[in-house]
């Protein structure tokens, strides 16, 4: 059974040892210190654009393709 502050969004249990957590509201990964917080959030950023890159890639292939035929 887990007591009540292992279900708290804001605290990590290390060794019996309490830490003041940040959450990240994207994927919900706790992570401390905090100060790891904005590069977390920057790798989100980094792997979104990315996507949208890869994407846009995709999507000027098909429209050529679709050209062609």
């Amino acid at each position: 059974m887990q007591s009540a502050s292992a279900n708290d969004s804001t605290t990590i249990v290390y060794q019996k040892k309490r830490f003041s957590a940040a959450t990240c509201k994207s994927c919900g990964a706790k992570m401390y210190p905090k100060s790891l917080l904005k590069p977390h959030l920057n790798r989100h950023q980094r792997r979104q654009r990315w996507f949208m890159t890869e994407l846009s890639k995709l999507q000027d292939t098909f429209s050529r393709m679709r050209d062609i035929a």
